[in-house]
């Protein structure tokens, strides 16, 4: 960890001197960012659910003016199952966990690349939905399993400021991140838990077990004046 911190720093530094690699950036302003996450189960989940897959955002208020300290709220859809039935309709059946989170962060420096740390808490619901397709005009959504759960997290990341294209502003980041949510104990449903009965009715067999999830995202974020 600390020879990663070394080399940030050392890339902060050769950015700081080089105009060229120095885009402006006021890191004290709100950011709004959008990413693409993978979620890998951690523990007993680890034995349901291998990864899920799916997008994250986030909106971040700073309390000082150089965005040290701010509030951070965060929302991501993770899927972990997604099946299509062949029937008439075609039915399509998928699981997913969504998660809101709120929390304070911690930036660390002024340049055009920054870390920051967070911990955060909130709920996470746990859905198994059907779908029947929209081809015959009776597009309908179903749910045959969902649970809700208190979630905690503490997490971190590193923005790498990038010249935003002209007449998109400033202040725009590639971001990279990993966290841990902890969901506790929950009620979900994996494909080997729906099985298609003969009158084309579906059974579902949920799973109870914890529920964490070891998540990376990658995307970018953009300050919002």
């Amino acid at each position: 960890m600390w020879r990663l911190l070394l080399v940030l720093a050392a890339a902060t530094n050769l950015a700081a001197q080089n105009p060229a690699l120095r885009p402006v950036h006021r890191w004290g302003a709100p950011e709004l960012g959008l990413n693409l996450s993978l979620g890998l189960g951690r523990g007993e989940f680890k034995s349901f659910v291998k990864a899920a897959g799916g997008i994250g955002g986030f909106v971040a208020v700073p309390l000082d003016p150089a965005g040290a300290f701010a509030i951070r709220g965060d929302f991501s859809v993770l899927y972990h199952n997604y099946d299509t039935w062949v029937l008439y309709p075609v039915v399509t059946t998928k699981s997913y966990v969504s998660t809101l989170r709120i929390g304070p962060q911690l930036a660390l420096g002024s340049g055009p690349i920054r870390l920051y740390g967070l911990v955060a808490g909130g709920f996470s619901y746990f859905s198994t939905d059907l779908d029947l397709d929209d081809g015959c005009s009776c597009g309908v959504t179903t749910t045959l399993n969902d649970d809700f759960t208190w979630a905690t997290e503490i997490g971190g990341g590193v923005r790498i400021g990038v010249r935003a294209p002209a007449g998109m502003g400033r202040g725009l980041a590639l971001d990279l991140g990993v966290r841990a949510l902890h969901n506790g104990q929950a009620t979900y449903v994996t494909s080997a838990g729906i099985t298609q009965n003969g009158d084309g009715s579906f059974t579902v067999q949920p799973i109870r077990s914890d529920a964490n999830l070891l998540v990376f995202h990658i995307g970018f974020s953009a300050q919002l004046r």
